[in-house]
C-alpha cells in the first residue's frame, strides 16, 4: 500500500513550518492516516452500498472491498488533514496551556471533516474492473437519503 500523501504534499498544502520542529519525515503518520481513510470509505461507502443492495446499471463494486481500486489522489487532502490533527500535531505538542499545536488540531480536524464530506459527495472513484481507468460508471456518489435509528 502506498500512502495517499507525501511529505512534499504536506509542504505544499500546509507549509514548511511543520518541519521546523525536529521531525523531517511524517511518512508513518501519513500511512496511518491512509489506513484510516480507507477504513472510513469501506465502512461509510462500500459497506453501506452493499447493505442497500447496490443496483446501479453496468456498475458492480464487487463483494469484497479492495482499497487498491481507489484513486489515491482523490484522498490526498483528506489524508493530510487527518494526519495533521490525529498524528502529527499531537506528536509535536507539549500539551500546555496556549499551545499553538493544540489550537491547530481543532483547525485541521474541521478541515478534514469538510474535505472528506465533499469528496464523498463528489463521488468515490473505485476502479471495480481493475483496468486502471476510472469510467463515469465507476464514480459512485455517496447518497445517504435514509435516516437510520
Amino acid at each position: 500500500m502506498s500512502n495517499y500523501a507525501t511529505n512534499e504534499d504536506i509542504l505544499e498544502l500546509v507549509g514548511g513550518e511543520i518541519f521546523d520542529h525536529g521531525v523531517e519525515d511524517f511518512s508513518d503518520e501519513l500511512g496511518k492516516a491512509t489506513d484510516n481513510i480507507q477504513r472510513y470509505i469501506e465502512v461509510n461507502w462500500f459497506n453501506q452500498s452493499r447493505r442497500q443492495g447496490y443496483t446501479r446499471p453496468h456498475a458492480s463494486i464487487g463483494n469484497e472491498f479492495d482499497s487498491s481500486l481507489l484513486t489515491g489522489s482523490q484522498w490526498k487532502h483528506s489524508t493530510i488533514y487527518l494526519a495533521m490533527y490525529r498524528y502529527i500535531l499531537p506528536r509535536l505538542s507539549p500539551f500546555r496551556e496556549n499551545d499553538s499545536f493544540t489550537n491547530k488540531i481543532t483547525f485541521y480536524k474541521e478541515r478534514y471533516h469538510e474535505e472528506i464530506k465533499e469528496e464523498m459527495a463528489k463521488g468515490v472513484e473505485y476502479d471495480a474492473n481493475n483496468d486502471g481507468v476510472i469510467q463515469s460508471s465507476e464514480v459512485h456518489r455517496y447518497n445517504k437519503t435514509r435516516v437510520y435509528r
